[in-house]
């Protein structure tokens, strides 16, 4: 544990006030009321501090760069992935005999950093049909709940699409090192899952060394 949040947990600097994180939770509680009144609005901002006194979360060191373009692109996905997705579910509510062949699916990930494995993570959930059940810091890994597993390699298709969303989400927030990084590891995960579906008789041999 560093210093900064030993001293956020257990020092002064947990009472200190955060705008950001009050204004948000403020926004929140006032959403929930469903009214705009002093009252509220001041009890939220009290309610909010209260919370990041109690419950103080450690610090997330964010060295990346607002990409709007990437940004709209992942958006404009999420959106396409909501459609196509409340289509299916609809479709599959209708059907005479439903079978959801559904299942849980390992996804491992390729960016190394907890506010983009959080991102994906939110995004993949907003989608129907796939929620995330399980999150894994140490590897970066998740666990998918999906249903309409269907068709040639359904495991390939929805590792792929969690994939696809990472990038998207790297590319929107990352810094150009975490960018190389990812992608690097990316090639480096799909050539590992490609080698695992050879026959046996063509995986390739790994050399003796005699030295």
């Amino acid at each position: 544990m560093s210093d900064e949040t030993h001293d956020v947990r257990h020092g002064w600097g947990r009472f200190r006030f955060r705008p950001l994180s009050v204004a948000m939770m403020a926004v929140v509680w006032v959403i929930l009321w469903g009214s705009i009144t002093p009252m509220i609005v001041v009890g939220g901002i009290l309610c909010a501090y209260l919370i990041t006194v109690v419950f103080p979360l450690p610090p997330i060191h964010w060295g990346g760069r607002f990409r709007p373009l990437w940004f709209i692109s992942l958006a404009a996905h999420l959106l396409k992935d909501l459609v196509v997705s409340s289509v299916r579910i609809l479709q599959l509510a209708f059907e005479r005999k439903v079978n959801l062949n559904a299942g849980i699916i390992r996804v491992d990930l390729a960016s190394d950093h907890d506010l983009y494995q959080v991102q994906v993570a939110q995004v993949i959930s907003l989608v129907p049909g796939t929620v995330v059940v399980e999150v894994v810091r140490h590897p970066r890994r998740l666990y998918l709940h999906a249903i309409d597993l269907v068709g040639d390699d359904p495991v390939a298709r929805i590792q792929a699409m969690v994939h696809r969303v990472e990038s998207r989400v790297v590319h929107a927030f990352g810094s150009r090192d975490e960018i190389v990084a990812f992608e690097a590891e990316l090639a480096r995960l799909t050539e590992a899952e490609r080698l695992k579906k050879l026959p046996v008789d063509e995986a390739p041999e790994l050399e003796d060394d005699e030295s």
